[in-house]
């Protein structure tokens, strides 16, 4: 077996959310958030994928508040193409009780259909991805694009010999991030969330 030269994708967002709730307050939704990602449904069947949060972690950036919250795929086949994300909703404050500010991060993580308030994504090969027209796709984007080369370990390795049911070609080795890219990725997330 190779020596692991990185971190997976999932292992870098977890870390990611992990150093994202440092100086922050973690809630526990009152029932796993469901979005939607993947829909591939018709006339007679129903199959979607969608991104599970199960807790989210309130922070302010700037003059900002903010539910953070680290997904996971779930659902049908659908979502086999995607692993995590990260997703960000900002809150209407308004003297809220804890219980409605909850609701509240329950019901607009819901509304995170297709990634449209995800700060970043991971798919399953491991890479990394930004929904342009997303609520934050053009400036993580922007953030990103020069530097996230210098923080891969591992390029994605694919065998175009095979594909997946889905003609996705097969994954001998996902794509692997240097540890530091967890500060660098951390950082850049808070200050979109401050912008």
């Amino acid at each position: 077996m190779a020596e692991k030269q990185g971190l997976s994708v999932r292992e870098l967002l977890e870390s990611v959310y992990n150093a994202l709730k440092d100086g922050g307050r973690e809630i526990k939704l009152p029932s796993k958030a469901m979005a939607e990602i993947a829909n591939d449904s018709d006339w007679h069947r129903t199959r979607v994928g969608y991104a599970g949060y199960e807790s989210a972690t309130l922070l302010k950036a700037g003059d900002k508040e903010w539910a953070v919250a680290f997904g996971t795929k779930c659902g049908s086949y659908p979502a086999d193409p995607y692993n995590c994300d990260i997703a960000a909703v900002q809150l209407s404050g308004n003297g809220k009780s804890d219980e409605e500010v909850t609701v509240e991060i329950h019901d607009s993580l819901e509304g995170n259909s297709y990634f449209r308030n995800s700060l970043i994504y991971a798919m399953a090969d491991g890479q990394l991805a930004i929904s342009k027209d997303g609520q934050f796709g053009q400036k993580v984007l922007e953030s990103l694009r020069p530097k996230v080369q210098e923080f891969i370990a591992q390029d994605l390795e694919t065998d175009s010999r095979y594909f997946t049911m889905d003609l996705r070609p097969v994954v001998k080795s996902a794509v692997q991030y240097k540890p530091e890219f967890v500060v660098f990725l951390r950082d850049t997330l808070r200050t979109v969330l401050a912008m």
